[in-house]
C-alpha cells in the first residue's frame, strides 16, 4: 500500500534516535549526527543515501518502478523512493540498511591506527 509523505516522515521518527533538523536547508531525518532520510518537499518520494553510485545504479535497475533519480541527484549517491510504490515494510528496511551503513562507519577506526610500524634490525 502506497505510503502518504506524513506516514513516511512518521516511520523514519518512529526509529529510536533519530530526530528532525535541517539538512541543506530542507527538513531531514537524522539518526544521531548522520543523515538518515528526508520527504522530498516537491517529489513524492523518499530521499535516501544509496551506498555509492554502484549502489544506486544496482537498485535503480533492480526496481525501476520504485527508485529513481532526478538531475540534482545524478552526481551523488542518492535515490528516491517513490511513495507510490513504497509499503511500510520496504521503507523499514531501506531505513534499517541505511542504519547499519552508519553503525558501520561509526564502528571503524582511523587509518592510521591501521597502519603497522615496522622495527628496525640493529646491526
Amino acid at each position: 500500500m502506497a505510503l502518504t509523505k506524513a506516514e513516511a516522515r512518521k516511520i523514519a521518527l518512529s526509529i529510536a534516535g533519530t530526530s528532525e533538523g535541517p539538512y541543506f536547508g530542507r527538513p531531514a531525518i537524522f539518526l544521531g549526527e548522520e543523515y538518515l532520510c528526508r520527504v522530498h518537499d516537491k517529489e513524492a518520494a523518499v530521499v535516501l543515501r544509496s551506498g555509492g553510485m554502484e549502489m544506486r545504479e544496482v537498485m535503480l535497475e533492480a526496481e525501476p518502478k520504485l527508485f529513481y533519480i532526478t538531475d540534482h541527484y545524478k552526481s551523488f549517491p542518492v535515490i528516491l523512493a517513490r511513495l507510490s510504490a513504497l509499503d511500510k515494510k520496504t521503507l523499514k528496511e531501506l531505513l534499517a540498511s541505511r542504519m547499519l551503513r552508519i553503525a558501520e562507519k561509526g564502528t571503524k577506526k582511523p587509518r592510521a591506527a591501521k597502519k603497522s610500524v615496522k622495527k628496525k634490525k640493529k646491526a
